[in-house]
């Protein structure tokens, strides 16, 4: 199995390089971002929200929004 940049830097005990985002992005309040997606499905431009601050209450209030019902229910 090949991990990821991120994955092989941890299994190696090493803070990842990308960490420094968030690191950036914290202290302004930025509770998260959007990136591309590594998933290579045809014709589909897929996208990842990455969160790093999230709860049931605001300000980083996050709800769930499954109409397919395709997403673990816990």
């Amino acid at each position: 199995m090949q991990l990821i940049a991120w994955a092989t830097a941890l299994s190696g005990g090493e803070r990842p390089a990308s960490w420094s985002i968030y690191d950036r992005l914290r202290p302004q309040g930025i509770a998260g971002i959007l990136i591309p997606s590594l998933l290579r499905a045809p014709r589909r431009r897929g996208r990842n929200l990455v969160l790093w601050d999230w709860g049931p209450d605001l300000s980083h209030k996050v709800n769930v929004f499954d109409p397919s019902g395709r997403l673990p229910k816990d």
